[in-house]
This record gives C-alpha cells, structure tokens and sequence, in this order.
C-alpha cells in the first residue's frame, strides 16, 4: 500500500513540476523526496523509477497523440530507431533509471544520519 503511494506521488510530481523544472532541478526534488520517505533502499528505488518512468512515457504519448505531431518518428528515424515508440520507451528507461537512483541517493544520504544499532554504553 506504502508502495503504491508513494509510486503515485512521484507520477504526479513528475508530470505537475515536470514542465517547469528541467531534469536535474527534478533529481534534487526526487532526491528530497526519496529522503523523506526513509525506508528500505530497494522500495524507495522502485517507487521512484516506475513513477518517473511512467509519468516521462505518459507525457511523451500525452504530447504525440495531443498534438498529432510526426516529429518523434522523424527524430527517430534520424536517430536510426525506425519509430517513434522506440524512441519513447528509450525516454521512459532514461526516466526510469535518473528518478530511481536519484530516489536513492537521497534514501542513503537519509540513512547516513539515522542510528540503526544501539551503541555498546546505550544499554
């Protein structure tokens, strides 16, 4: 339930501070947000990248399909990808690998400060 949560609250900040925001100003704000969820590492990186992921897939289609644009068939076909799905699912996997290992890198910094074991005069 945690999970699905906070993998909606990442779809929803990716697309609302997404046009406004360039990709790194967008790092800090997952960064922050991965830190404030604390948690085990693994969720937090999952959490991040599906809900960047398909926020940065959603907007792609959202933008195709809105404006009946050929311009990413164009890009990809320069690019040698032949369609512009492709090109959409390489946008996707870039979003899901910056939001998930920024996600994580705002966990660790998090766990870098918490005190997981009691130390030995603390008994």
């Amino acid at each position: 339930m945690k999970f699905t949560l906070w993998l909606l609250i990442y779809v929803i900040a990716t697309v609302l501070m997404g046009p406004w925001l360039t990709y790194w100003m967008m790092m800090l704000v997952w960064a922050v947000m991965g830190a404030a969820i604390g948690g085990k590492g693994s969720h937090v990186f999952f959490a991040a990248a599906l809900g960047v992921g398909l926020g940065w897939l959603g907007q792609c289609y959202w933008i195709t399909v809105d404006t009946t644009s050929q311009l990413p068939d164009q890009m990809a076909t320069i690019m040698g990808m032949g369609k512009g799905e492709v090109l959409m699912l390489i946008t996707a996997l870039l979003g899901f690998l910056i939001g998930g290992f920024s996600a994580l890198a705002g966990n660790r910094f998090r766990k870098l400060f918490e005190r997981s074991t009691p130390y030995y005069f603390d008994r």
